[in-house]
Formats: structure tokens, C-alpha cells, sequence
């Protein structure tokens, strides 16, 4: 039978080079990447404030930091997608397992970090500049994650609730989205003037 969820995969990875499968343990350290590039981004996201968070507009703060990180993540996953795509469905259980614990940690951290985010949103809003770059980005993220969350189901047959761990991050994404993509830029009586921001103290724009 077909797979739709590795045709979804394949799609999002046409352009690339083939690439060769990646073994089980190959997985695990893809995965693991993720978590700990999602992990390095918990620190700035909570130092998010309602002084530094509108320095996004000149590339200050720990939004551009945010952005760059959620970057590499979206890179990471691009490149492991039609590796994990060309795997042979992992027969051996400890290997299954070993990969659906991996990615059961990933959402557990990812979702941290995107529930901090969440949090973070109600600072701004009076701030909607802030709204479209991270909006942009959480969707290219959420796209990138379902199509990995999809390639690793197939290997590991819906191992151990791994199914259900990708929907609900994919959840937890789309909150997230929500949350910023109603920071629009609809009224310029409430934004902060960036003259303002760029005479904010130097200290406030780490």
C-alpha cells in the first residue's frame, strides 16, 4: 500500500539530492538535534520582555536569536526528512522504541519552548510588528515538523504513541501561531516608533 504521509515527505523534499536512509540509531541522533537545538532556545524565549521584544525591528533582542534557531531546526528536519523517507519500516523493537522515545522527548521539549512563546505574545499586544515575522516563521516550522513527525510514523509503525505525541504538537503549534498572527500591524497609533526603540538603553537590547 502507498504510504501518503511518505509521499507528503517526498513532496517537501523534491528539490533536494537523494539522500541515503539513515539506520535507527540515525534517527535517534537526528532527533536528538532537534531536541537540543529546541532546548538551546527555551533561555532566550524566556528572557522575551516587553522592552527587548520590540527590537526585532532592528535585529535585536531574542527574537532574531528565536528566528535564526527556529531556522536551523527547519534546516535539520528538511535534510533528515527524505533520509528517514527511504528507510525500511525498523523490524526490531528496541530500535522502534529507541526512536519513538526520541521523538516522544522531542515534543516534550519542543512544546516548552513553543508554550513559552505562547506566553510571551500577550506582551505585545500592543506591539504588532512583532506578529508577522514570528508568524512566518511558526509556519514554515509547523510545516517542516508534521512532514518529519510523518517520516518517522512510517518507520516506526506507530510505535508507542508517536502518533499521538505529532498531533499534539501540531496543536501546540497552531496555538502558537494563533497567538502571534493576531499581532498585525492594524493600528500605528499603538505601535512603538522605531526611534524609540533604537534610543531604548544598550543594556535592554541583549
Amino acid at each position: 500500500m502507498v504510504s501518503f504521509r511518505k509521499l507528503a515527505a517526498a513532496a517537501l523534499a523534491a528539490s533536494a539530492p537523494v539522500m541515503a536512509a539513515l539506520t535507527p540509531a540515525g534517527i535517534v541522533v537526528a532527533i536528538k538535534d532537534l531536541t537540543a537545538k529546541s532546548q538551546a532556545l527555551q533561555q532566550p524565549a524566556h528572557s522575551i520582555s516587553l522592552i527587548n521584544g520590540p527590537l526585532i525591528v532592528v535585529g535585536l533582542g531574542p527574537f532574531p536569536q528565536i528566528i535564526v534557531g527556529f531556522t536551523q531546526i527547519i534546516n535539520v528536519a528538511t535534510t533528515a526528512v527524505p533520509e528517514i523517507a527511504t528507510t525500511p519500516a525498523i523490524d526490531v523493537v528496541a530500535d522502534r522504541q529507541a526512536v519513538a522515545d526520541a521523538f516522544k522527548e522531542f515534543v516534550r521539549v519542543h512544546q516548552v519552548l513553543l508554550n513559552i512563546l505562547i506566553g510571551k505574545a500577550g506582551l505585545f499586544t500592543t506591539v504588532p510588528f512583532i506578529g508577522a515575522p514570528v508568524t512566518a516563521i511558526l509556519r514554515q516550522l509547523e510545516s517542516t515538523v508534521d512532514a518529519f513527525a510523518f517520516a518517522v510514523i512510517d518507520v516506526v509503525a506507530s510505535q508507542d504513541g508517536v502518533p499521538s505525541s505529532a498531533t499534539s504538537l501540531t496543536a501546540t503549534l497552531d496555538a502558537a501561531i494563533k497567538s502571534y498572527e493576531g499581532l498585525q500591524l492594524t493600528k500605528r497609533e499603538n505601535a512603538i516608533p522605531v526611534a524609540a526603540i533604537k534610543a531604548a538603553p544598550i543594556a535592554a537590547r541583549a
